[in-house]
């Protein structure tokens, strides 16, 4: 899908921004988690832990949900921070578990790459081994560690990936609207009304990175809201409660699956990790989402 040079430009002129400013922060974030876990010999584990992917099962609700969409299944992958240093346990195990998961449709929902500067090689390698392994369509969005020159690379190797744009997805001689928008979190260039204009069916599916278009997605009436970015927290407390909340959307946003008004929405954990690698009461997953009528 063919993007605005205009559109290309600015995003290239915030990501140049960010990268900047993040270069000269050092990541002191990044060096006192690795100090927690070192002292309180913790390190071990939390890595283990960090790569015990699951799959999650979830009845994505949808009211009035045409018949021929009941049971059509969504695999969701988002948040592979795949690093730079290629982590074959991590690549290899969404490989594992996504071949042994049937599914009618991927959807990639964000950050591929490790870092939110610097290269990305080794993202579009691991993204190039994971794509025989999905259905026949897979349709992808950006998230806030992407860069938009990896639009076209990720298309040349069979992905679909929306930038504020919206598809039809068929099956069985219905379909919904899978509407794709750019990373909400850091970049502020998402254009929701953009894919709602190019909407055919009565039913939406939203891809978004992060869960903090809820609101303007509930005001729009769609019906379902897929996204990531948070990892569930990823260093939790016992219970699952985020030690620490990167986003403004309400905490039942943060992991799993949520409901407002009639939107039904899931917050993936993600695949990988960001910052550390290294988890605490919060698992990686793989999520398989069922269209329900409701």
């Amino acid at each position: 899908m063919t993007l605005n040079p205009d559109y290309i430009q600015q995003r290239k002129h915030r990501e140049s921004i960010r990268a900047q400013k993040l270069s000269n922060s050092g990541d002191p974030i990044r060096r006192f988690a690795e100090s927690c876990l070192k002292y309180s010999g913790l390190r071990t584990i939390a890595r283990k832990k960090a790569l015990a992917l699951q799959l999650e099962h979830n009845n994505l609700f949808i009211k009035d949900l045409t018949p021929a969409l009941n049971g059509y299944r969504i695999l969701h992958i988002s948040d592979p921070h795949y690093p730079e240093q290629y982590d074959h346990l991590l690549a290899q195990g969404i490989e594992t578990l996504t071949t042994a998961t049937d599914h009618d449709l991927a959807v990639l929902t964000g950050d591929y790459r490790d870092r939110s500067f610097g290269p990305y090689k080794q993202a579009l390698n691991a993204l190039k081994s994971l794509r025989p392994h999905l259905s026949k369509r897979a349709i992808a969005i950006l998230g806030n560690h992407d860069p938009i020159d990896l639009v076209q690379p990720m298309q040349d190797l069979g992905y679909e990936v929306l930038v504020n744009q919206t598809v039809l997805v068929e099956h069985d001689g219905a379909g919904f609207d899978l509407l794709g928008v750019d990373d909400p979190s850091d970049y502020g260039m998402q254009d929701l009304q953009a894919c709602l204009a190019d909407c055919q069916t009565p039913h939406q599916v939203l891809l978004a990175h992060s869960p903090d278009l809820w609101s303007s997605a509930v005001s729009a009436g769609i019906d379902a809201y897929l996204c990531g970015h948070t990892h569930g927290g990823q260093l939790c407390l016992p219970g699952g409660y985020p030690v620490r909340r990167n986003v403004k959307a309400p905490l039942k946003m943060i992991s799993g699956s949520w409901q407002q008004g009639q939107m039904s929405g899931y917050t993936s954990r993600g695949a990988g990790t960001s910052i550390i690698d290294a988890r605490s009461f919060c698992p990686p997953e793989l999520t398989l989402h069922s269209l329900s009528g409701c």
